[in-house]
């Protein structure tokens, strides 16, 4: 009978250590919000309802885009007074981290650099069409 209580109280034990090791593992969330300041190694994005500002660390490649419109794995954004539009994918967001991709695909491959609406900017910068090859993760500030 005591060898079914220790085993019993172990098997207990190694259950609330799995339990408390899987809570603590950030996992992605729908209450996560992307809103906030994200940092990576020497770049960030500051994301409002209104704007997103890219800070590439000094290179000469920041931006500051007006927000049109947040999906869940896109953000689409306009330049030059709303001539030039953009768009962000952003994957596995959690309340502490986020994978954010800028659209880019090679010239030669037909990618675009912008385009001239939004909904051609929906259409044409999606990871089905071979934009984002890369993600970096970035940590909330």
């Amino acid at each position: 009978m005591l060898k079914k209580s220790k085993f019993s109280l172990l098997v207990i034990a190694f259950a609330m250590f799995i339990g408390i090791f899987v809570s603590c593992a950030p996992q992605p969330s729908d209450a996560a919000s992307i809103y906030g300041t994200w940092k990576s190694k020497g770049d960030g994005y500051t994301i409002t309802e209104t704007t997103v500002v890219y800070d590439d660390g000094g290179w000469g490649f920041g931006y500051t885009g007006i927000i049109e419109e947040i999906t869940n794995d896109y953000i689409f954004y306009s330049l030059e007074n709303k001539t030039k539009f953009y768009a962000i994918c952003y994957k596995n967001l959690t309340e502490i981290s986020c994978d954010f991709s800028n659209a880019y695909k090679d010239e030669d491959a037909g990618g675009k650099a912008y385009c001239d609406s939004l909904e051609n900017a929906k259409k044409e910068f999606t990871i089905e069409n071979g934009y984002y090859g890369i993600f970096a993760e970035y940590v909330r500030n």
